[in-house]
């Protein structure tokens, strides 16, 4: 490298907001920026032309130094900050040298905390309310009728149905915290999923319906009972399902199939809905993401997030096919394991 080259790279060094230190074949400091200073509180000076094991104990110079954090990156608290470390290996003239990157994630790690406490306490007071609400309406529900003027009673059942559909977002925006924060819990039990997913296709029939469009299902009945979370898988089924008749105009068609292909049940929700732009579909299980298309239908944008890992905590997989106006079929994909 020639003399302005190297200039140049070592003002780079400088001005990078991540902290870098060189060690060479031998384990000597042989560079040091002015960000890896500051994240270690220790001046360049008396450590360069040092070897690692020369270094001062319980110093965090020492102590990034002589972490191995090559294959996933290691997050170390040094004096009240959380740096994230990085280390690679690099070729160096007469064998390898050991390259470190340094990055203060404190801020990044408060606002995350924050964020999902945030969250927490905000569904939780949310949902505290709609419960009791929720209670109310039952018990209208349940009385005879002749204390209930029969006028009222179709108000009911809408005030019932919407605080359901209220409940399930809150629920989603919970299992979306519970995701981020590695808390959403699979209690695998022997589970019936026919009749699981016949219960998800009667209550998609009966939308359709109320939407005007065409539902049908073919279920495979050689499905056994499987080793599953039901309450979990039913999320999913319901909500492919649910999406599947959302978005599908009025005369559109809904189709519903389950089969075993080798190890695997397999299940598809098809539609002649909206679709999707091809060009969305990478980040169609993103969350909060929504495709152009299902602007102006109400949602959080979590349903498929949560589908996805649901699956996926099953050791299963969920695939999408689409184009826009065309419709969407999305395959569920999950082990006949029964233990």
């Amino acid at each position: 490298m020639d003399t302005g080259r190297q200039q140049n790279a070592e003002t780079l060094l400088e001005l990078t907001d991540a902290g870098i230190v060189q060690l060479d074949g031998s384990g000597i400091v042989v560079l040091m920026n002015r960000r890896a200073e500051e994240l270690l509180k220790v001046p360049r000076s008396e450590v360069l032309g040092k070897r690692v094991d020369m270094l001062p104990l319980r110093t965090p110079i020492y102590r990034v130094l002589s972490e191995n954090s090559g294959d996933t990156p290691v997050e170390m608290s040094i004096d009240g900050a959380i740096l994230l470390v990085r280390s690679a290996m690099v070729p160096l003239v007469g064998g390898c040298g050991e390259f470190f990157e340094l990055r203060d994630v404190t801020a990044d790690k408060k606002e995350k905390r924050d964020r999902e406490e945030f969250v927490a306490m905000m569904t939780h007071d949310l949902k505290s309310p709609l419960t009791v609400i929720m209670g109310y309406v039952q018990a209208l529900l349940g009385e005879v009728p002749d204390k209930i003027d029969p006028s009222l009673q179709v108000f009911i059942k809408e005030m019932d149905k919407s605080s359901k559909k209220m409940l399930a977002m809150i629920e989603d925006v919970l299992d979306a915290y519970r995701l981020e924060a590695g808390l959403l819990q699979i209690d695998r039990q022997p589970c019936n999923v026919q009749a699981l997913l016949e219960g998800c296709c009667n209550d998609g029939a009966r939308e359709a319906v109320v939407h005007g469009s065409a539902f049908s299902a073919e279920l495979s009945g050689e499905v056994p009972p499987l080793y599953l979370d039901g309450k979990q898988i039913a999320r999913v089924f319901a909500n492919l399902i649910g999406n599947a008749v959302k978005f599908t105009p009025r005369r559109g068609a809904i189709r519903v199939s389950s089969g075993v292909q080798q190890d695997y049940l397999v299940v598809e929700v098809a539609d002649t809905g909206i679709g999707i732009p091809p060009e969305e579909l990478p980040r169609i299980f993103n969350k909060y993401f929504r495709a152009s298309g299902a602007q102006g239908f109400k949602g959080t944008g979590l349903g498929l997030t949560i589908s996805k890992a649901i699956v996926e905590a099953h050791g299963g997989s969920i695939g999408v096919e689409s184009a826009a106006g065309k419709g969407t079929r999305f395959s569920v994909f999950l082990p006949l394991e029964r233990r």
